[in-house]
């Protein structure tokens, strides 16, 4: 298929447009749950408000030029490490500390991650379609490389959905077929394709977005507002129900409420794409054409506009479309469209990019190396502690050799070293079990390094896994004591009265935030100190910038934390600790003692 590049550049520029656009509406509105009355801008901007929604998409652009193609996991998770600092709410903190730990993508999107469901993948498709237009194919794939390294599930599963819709928006534009053509790519039994389904039998009934939108929450509703089957739903049913207006649809979905701003921008990038004249000067002329990151983005070259972020864009598009051989190329081409420096590709791309859940891509050359850890992924005494190295060679080349595995002096691994010889494409699996005198810290990075020799090249590459944290736990009735493993922040709690005490240590003494959410009633000290008390049933959302958190400035040293638990069922608690200041950022300096 053909596509007039001159019509794709304003495609692309109108989805930026539309997105700014709509999330600039919906920003005083993201969080709170009520209906909305908005009709425009309140107040209205000056330039287009900065948010994440465009700051990781941005970031992932520079990334792609500076590293070069295939677009990978491995290299969109630098963002984390990189250029977001310090303000990380949700998965965006989850990957980041996993990324600390060592912990990389896929893996990173699953382990301790109560957000692996939240709108933060789905913000971020219209970069990949827009690399992509006219081939969902394409665009699920590589969007896919971006949400596996902080979702799992609906999570992954919303970003395909929107990337499908946005790429073939490039070349259809009736409504209908574009969520048929999204729908392909969600799973049958899913939440997320129930939700859509009930979602358009319940508008063809009763053509009333306001009455729809309350039959979504009675059905789907969680406590996370950031939910991605909701807001997209809320996002679908406003392209039901705005009669092919961009005011109507933008303003929908804002009036929804719950994540305003990205659903808002979401429906305005489509609309973009779909009918790039569609939107008029009142919504654009408040907002410029200025390129605004949010301050929390470091490290970052990016463009001074949206017309020269469109630009690098329309340049990587021919990129991909060469590289994946899409059946997707432009015609008319101007021979004055701007050029960038960008590496050449490293080697050819696969057919697919398959994944377990359970693993992690640890490299993708001289071989690509994945490691499937263990269920619980830290390490838990007494546990079946196994992890299996999986190598593929992705070469047109006989790869032979041998790696061994080095760790610290208390691990023992078993066996420590094992010989491969690779036909081209062939992969081989290497399991390896794991035992580990525990000290007195139980530490939140094991570094595992694996020494290779292949062909007589020396290389090497790491990951690495936690340590369970262990819990003292007192039957507050009986006076039984004994030990629990907890292999993350949330663990169940049974029934009855227990004290569950966890001994840390902090590397410099400050004041941090304690955060202590769940279903269970607690009361919490520090140090023989009552710090607050927790009522059951509470909202539960496991975040330091919402949720039930508390202020707290520990000891440098050995630190008692105790929770007093009183429930008449089994419930959920979870215990973590976070820095202070806006978002915040999940701290990998506390340390659990025995």
């Amino acid at each position: 298929m053909k596509l007039n590049y001159e019509i794709y550049r304003r495609k692309v520029r109108a989805c930026f447009v539309g997105k700014s656009v709509g999330g600039t509406l919906g920003m005083p509105y993201e969080g709170p749950v009520q209906v909305n009355n908005v009709t425009y801008y309140d107040p209205v901007p000056n330039e287009m408000v900065p948010n994440d929604d465009l700051d990781l998409q941005v970031t992932f652009l520079e990334i792609l030029m500076r590293e070069g193609l295939p677009v990978s996991r491995l290299k969109l998770g630098d963002l984390w490490n990189l250029y977001n600092s310090g303000s990380l709410p949700d998965e965006y903190g989850v990957a980041n500390a996993n990324y600390r730990k060592m912990i990389y993508a896929p893996l990173s999107g699953v382990y301790n991650n109560a957000f692996h469901s939240g709108m933060g993948a789905a913000i971020r498709s219209e970069l990949w379609a827009c690399l992509a237009p006219g081939d969902p194919e394409l665009a699920v794939r590589i969007a896919t490389e971006d949400a596996c390294v902080d979702h799992s599930g609906d999570g992954i599963s919303a970003i395909r959905f929107l990337a499908a819709i946005e790429s073939a928006a490039f070349a259809e534009n009736d409504l209908n077929k574009l969520i048929e053509t999204g729908m392909r790519y969600l799973p049958e039994g899913e939440r997320m394709k129930n939700a859509f389904k009930d979602t358009i039998a319940w508008w063809n009934e009763t053509e009333d977005y306001i009455r729809v939108r309350e039959k979504i929450l009675e059905k789907y509703y969680v406590e996370n507002w950031t939910d991605v089957t909701i807001n997209l739903s809320f996002i679908l049913l406003a392209l039901l129900s705005c009669e092919n207006s961009f005011d109507k649809a933008i303003c929908h979905a804002v009036n929804m409420g719950h994540d305003a701003d990205c659903t808002g921008a979401t429906v305005g990038a489509l609309f973009g794409i779909i009918n790039p004249d569609g939107i008029g000067e009142r919504w654009t002329r408040p907002i410029g054409n200025s390129l605004v990151l949010s301050c929390n983005m470091t490290n970052m070259t990016a463009s001074a506009s949206i017309d020269d972020f469109c630009d690098e864009i329309a340049f990587c598009c021919e990129k991909i479309q060469e590289y994946y051989h899409s059946a997707v190329s432009f015609e008319s081409l101007p021979a004055e469209r701007k050029q960038y420096a960008m590496p050449e590709p490293r080697a050819a791309a696969s057919d697919d990019i398959p994944y377990e859940q359970s693993e992690a891509l640890i490299t993708d050359e001289p071989l690509e190396v994945r490691v499937i850890y263990p269920e619980a992924v830290a390490y838990m005494p007494g546990g079946e502690n196994k992890f299996t190295v999986h190598l593929i060679n992705n070469g047109d080349k006989p790869m032979s050799g041998s790696f061994s595995i080095g760790t610290s002096q208390n691990v023992i691994c078993e066996p420590r070293g094992f010989s491969y010889s690779l036909k081209p494409y062939e992969e081989e699996k290497f399991t390896f079990s794991v035992e580990k005198s525990l000290c007195r810290v139980r530490i939140n990075v094991n570094k595992v390094v694996l020494a290779f020799i292949t062909n007589g090249l020396k290389w090497s590459c790491s990951f690495g896994f936690p340590d369970a944290r262990v819990y003292h736990v007192e039957n507050l009735d009986t006076g039984e004591k004994y030990d629990v493993n907890v292999p993350g922040s949330a663990f169940t709690v049974p029934a009855g009265r227990y004290r569950y005490t966890l001994n840390f240590k902090l590397a410099a003494m400050r004041e941090i935030r304690l955060s202590h959410n769940g279903k269970a009633r607690m009361t919490v000290y520090l140090n023989g100190e009552r710090i607050t008390e927790r009522e059951a049933d509470m909202k539960y959302v496991p975040a330091f910038h919402r949720g039930s958190v508390t202020k707290v400035t520990p000891k440098r040293e050995h630190n008692v934390l105790e929770i007093e638990f009183n429930n008449d069922r089994e419930r959920e608690a979870f215990i973590e600790f976070g820095s202070v200041g806006d978002c915040g950022i999940w701290l990998t300096d506390v340390e659990c003692e025995k």
